[in-house]
């Protein structure tokens, strides 16, 4: 008989890179990184649950850092950057967080289905030190 997992609802955000805790960082940054290519890169998603919390914070440089969202699931074996249709000219763009100095921000994105996922800084301020916090939910 096959094990069968259900994701369940989950109302609390669950950290992703610390399932039961808090606080923990998911990826911390101190220059622009590279595109995941292994299966076993980022972090997977907790419970295939269906919203991702992103939280970003970048202090002690100037400028803006850039960041983007990359999915992952094993039917294709391979990584790709999450899109979102664009209302105002309908184009099908990845989905960008631009991150000032001294600025945290906060997203929620749609991930359902999605087995793992991995945020790429694309473009760096100067110095300073930026976090990712990831947190996973149903509802």
């Amino acid at each position: 008989m096959d094990n069968y997992k259900s994701g369940g609802r989950t109302r609390n955000i669950i950290n992703i890179a610390n399932v039961g805790g808090g606080g923990t960082v998911a990826f911390a940054f101190t220059a622009a990184t590279a595109v995941p290519g292994l299966a076993t890169d980022g972090f997977a998603n907790w419970g295939t649950q269906k919203n991702l919390h992103v939280a970003i914070g970048y202090s002690g440089g100037s400028g803006t850092c850039q960041f983007v969202i990359w999915g992952y699931h094993s039917f294709s074996g391979e990584w790709g950057l999450l899109n979102i249709i664009d209302p105002a000219d309908g184009g099908n763009n990845p989905i960008t967080i631009s991150v000032t100095n001294n600025t945290k921000v906060y997203s929620i994105v749609p991930i359902e289905g999605l087995e793992r996922v991995y945020i790429q800084c694309t473009s760096w301020g100067t110095g300073g030190a930026a976090g990712a916090y990831l947190g996973v939910n149903t509802i």
